[in-house]
C-alpha cells in the first residue's frame, strides 16, 4: 500500500500533468504574495524578539546572546511558517477544494463534478476550513499548557513536531474527504487508523514549507498528495471501521 511520503511525492508529480496544471496557478500566486508578507512580517520582528528573550537573562548570561539569537531566529521561523499554512489554507481553501476534485476524477475516472455542484464544494470548502482552524487551535492550547510545565515540557518538542505534521496532515487531507461529504470528525478516526502513515505525510510537508522555493508549491502539491492519501488509503475505510 501506498505510504504517506509516496502519496505526497505523486502529487507533487500530478500538479505538473496536464489537465490539472491550471488549477494549480491561483494557490500558487496566493502563495507567493502569502509567504513574501509573513517573511516580511518575522524578519521585522525578529529584533524584537530576540531583546524581549534577552531581557529574561541576568546580565551573567550575556554569553549566551548568539543562543538567543539562534532562538529567536527558530521562532520567528516557526510563526511564520505556520502562519503561512493557516492563512493561505483558508484564502486558497476554495481553489484547493477544485484541484482536489480534479485529482480524485484523474486518480479514480469517475465523472467530473457538475457545475452546479461545483459552486456548492467551493463555499463548503472555505466553512470547512474555517471549523478546521478552531480544531487547530484547541490542540495548539493544550500544547501551550504542556510546553509551560515544568518537568512535563521536556517532550514538548516532540510534541511540537507531531502536532505540526499532523496538522498538515488533516489540512491536505480534508480537502478529499469534504468533496466526499465525508465529515472532519470521521477524516481525524481515518487518519488516526493510518497514524504513522498520516505523520510521515505531514512531516514531509513540513520540510517542504522550510525550503525555499518548493514550500511555494507546497500546497497544491500537499492538496493533490492529500488527496492521493484519501484514495489510496482513507476511501477504502468505511465509517466505522
Amino acid at each position: 500500500m501506498t505510504s504517506g511520503i509516496d502519496c505526497l511525492l505523486e502529487g507533487l508529480g500530478l500538479i505538473t500533468k496536464p489537465g490539472l496544471r491550471r488549477y494549480v496557478v491561483i494557490p500558487l500566486l496566493i502563495n507567493i504574495v502569502l509567504l513574501t508578507l509573513a517573511a516580511i512580517w518575522g524578519v521585522s520582528k525578529y529584533s524584537a524578539w530576540t531583546a524581549a528573550i534577552s531581557s529574561y537573562l541576568p546580565s551573567w548570561l550575556e554569553f549566551l546572546s548568539s543562543v538567543i539569537s539562534l532562538i529567536a531566529a527558530l521562532l520567528v521561523v516557526v510563526v511564520v511558517l505556520y502562519l503561512f499554512t493557516i492563512v493561505a489554507s483558508i484564502i486558497a481553501a476554495p481553489f484547493n477544494a477544485v484541484l482536489s476534485e480534479k485529482v480524485e476524477e484523474r486518480l479514480t475516472g469517475r465523472p467530473p463534478i457538475s457545475e452546479s455542484a461545483l459552486h456548492v464544494l467551493v463555499v463548503r470548502a472555505f466553512w470547512r476550513e474555517i471549523s478546521k482552524v478552531f480544531y487547530y487551535l484547541k490542540l495548539l492550547l493544550i500544547l501551550v499548557v504542556i510546553t509551560l510545565i515544568p518537568g512535563i515540557n521536556i517532550v514538548s518538542p516532540a510534541l511540537w513536531l507531531a502536532f505540526g505534521a499532523w496538522m498538515l496532515a488533516v489540512e491536505y487531507c480534508d480537502y478529499a474527504a469534504d468533496n466526499n461529504e465525508v465529515p472532519l470528525k470521521e477524516l481525524r478516526r481515518r487518519l488516526g487508523r493510518n497514524r504513522a502513515q498520516a505523520l510521515a505525510f505531514g512531516i514531509l510537508a513540513y520540510l517542504m514549507l522550510a525550503i525555499p522555493l518548493l514550500n511555494l508549491v507546497l500546497i497544491p502539491a500537499a492538496v493533490a498528495g492529500g488527496t492521493v492519501f484519501w484514495v489510496r488509503r482513507l476511501a477504502p475505510l468505511a465509517e466505522g471501521d
